[in-house]
């Protein structure tokens, strides 16, 4: 009995080799398949994990950069100009606005990339006169009170940075409770 133990544990023992240890094709007695050294047959250098140069200047980055840009550039070669952005908007996307009222529509501008420079707000088309407040030359915030009729309404943003990037938000709202067809934008 003992001996019927200690022939399952070092068959045991045996089966939980490494598996560069065990045999490509089955187990034949008395024998042992070597392991080639070097890489698996199944793993390959790739070409697309290789470091490459990356182009000079970086992209995004002028080619006779301010000081405050070389310094940027500098810490993220790779880093492309962003864009600005719209975000934090009045009303918000789809929103129900009571009939009758002023409807107040603003928008805050974040440039990314470079110092904002010129900003428009629209509604249905049309330009709605608004007012740039300038907290920071990179944050900047534009809004515009109106009376509007029941319905859909479309209000567009543009944002334009110094370097020229341009971002931008279209979003509707409805005035009322009736909905009426959208105003296509020019």
């Amino acid at each position: 009995m003992i001996a019927a133990v200690m022939c399952l544990v070092a068959l045991g023992v045996a089966s939980c080799a490494p598996a560069n240890e065990r045999p490509l094709r089955g187990a034949q007695p008395g024998t042992l398949a070597p392991t080639p050294p070097g890489l698996p047959p199944t793993l390959e250098p790739s070409e697309a994990l290789r470091f490459r140069a990356l182009p000079s200047p970086s992209p995004g980055v002028a080619a006779n950069p301010s000081p405050v840009a070389s310094t940027a550039a500098v810490a993220s070669p790779s880093a492309a100009a962003a864009p600005p952005i719209v975000r934090t908007i009045v009303p918000s996307a789809n929103a129900r606005v009571p009939a009758g009222a002023l409807v107040t529509l603003s928008a805050v501008l974040v440039g990314r990339g470079a110092d904002l420079a010129a900003a428009s707000l629209s509604i249905d088309g049309a330009d709605a006169a608004a007012q740039v407040d300038k907290r920071s030359p990179r944050d900047w915030t534009i809004h515009a009170s109106r009376a509007v009729a029941s319905g859909n309404h479309t209000v567009r943003v543009l944002v334009r940075d110094a370097s020229g990037a341009a971002g931008g938000f279209t979003w509707q709202f409805l005035v009322g409770d009736e909905e009426r067809t959208p105003v296509p934008s020019t």
